[in-house]
């Protein structure tokens, strides 16, 4: 019994090790593109040689996997350092180190290594068409390392090689989740791709196609109008056009010749258009002289009498005074 534990002791710390949590990663974070150098350990010196002249063994596992036929990967001999250049999205990833020290036993180092990128494709990219718009809707779960500065998204027709329209606004704020395309054709496929940006750049669109509604308005119309269209006598067309023209052309003709008759009317002189205005000043005013006297002054009778009977505007009879 007492070699049983020995064998289940050998294979939990050989093949699966330890057991970590979370407090016990170290994590690391790096552009894409970059290169990074993670330590096996960090309170681990270098080891040296036994009194054997063996080295110790180094060993990076990355999920799990032997990662050694990676070519921009390298393992420092003294050390265990792990060296990696060029990362890349796929090398996101736990990764683990193993240590066969001088005392025959293996020491592990966990580390969380997490490669920024662009924001990866959003997902649930969906769209709900319309007659002659289009609403695009799509979701985020992740920005790849680095806050979403915008969205871009963009329509063209389907399976064509035309060039892409930008849906405006060219950059949509970062807490949208949707967008309208207007100006758009009924019953026409259409191709839409959407994509966001961070500080490292642009993702990879997402590309939907949808197609655009009949207008049942229009159609329903349509049949309406062109109820009893192969029955229709061409000849009743021209009629009707025929009269209505005919009516036009009496109209122009009237209003030509009112126009005609007005010009050759005579024009009313200067002395004529003052007896026109004279003969109201006399039946509103019976003080008016016809000779055009002021009013007040008043010719001498042959008894020297200067003044004579007076009627003012408000029918009032002033009499004379004798003398």
């Amino acid at each position: 019994m007492s070699a049983r534990p020995v064998i289940i002791r050998c294979v939990l710390e050989v093949i699966i090790g330890p057991v970590f949590t979370n407090a016990d990663l170290t994590k690391y974070a790096i552009d894409i593109g970059d290169n990074i150098t993670i330590p096996c350990g960090e309170k681990l010196v270098p080891f040296s040689d036994d009194d054997d002249g063996n080295s110790p063994e180094f060993m990076w596992l990355h999920e799990g996997r032997h990662e050694r036929q990676i070519s921009r990967l390298a393992i420092q001999p003294n050390n265990g350092t792990l060296i990696l250049t060029e990362v890349n999205r796929n090398d996101s990833g736990i990764y683990s180190c193993y240590i066969n020290g001088p005392d025959g036993e293996y020491i592990r180092q966990k580390v969380h290594l997490f490669v920024r990128t662009p924001p990866p494709p959003l997902p649930n990219v969906t769209v709900a068409p319309s007659t002659i718009l289009a609403v695009i809707l799509w979701e985020v779960k992740e920005d790849g390392g680095y806050p979403i500065i915008d969205f871009t998204a963009e329509f063209r027709l389907a399976h064509s090689n035309d060039s892409w329209t930008p849906i405006s606004p060219n950059h949509i704020p970062p807490n949208l989740r949707q967008i309208d395309v207007y100006r758009l054709e009924p019953n026409t496929t259409y191709a839409f791709r959407v994509w966001a940006t961070n500080q490292l750049g642009s993702g990879e669109p997402v590309e939907v196609h949808a197609k655009t509604l009949h207008h049942m308005e229009e159609i329903e119309l349509a049949r309406h109008l062109l109820a009893g269209a192969e029955n229709f006598d061409t000849r009743v067309w021209v009629a009707a056009v025929a009269i209505v023209m005919g009516t036009l052309v009496i109209l122009t003709i009237g209003v030509c010749y009112l126009l005609y008759i007005e010009s050759r009317s005579p024009v009313v002189s200067n002395d004529e258009q003052e007896i026109i205005e004279l003969v109201p000043n006399i039946i509103l005013n019976p003080g008016f002289d016809d000779d055009r006297m002021p009013l007040g002054i008043i010719r001498a009778d042959e008894n020297c009498n200067s003044e004579t009977t007076l009627r003012l505007n408000n029918n009032t009879v002033i009499q004379p005074r004798r003398l």
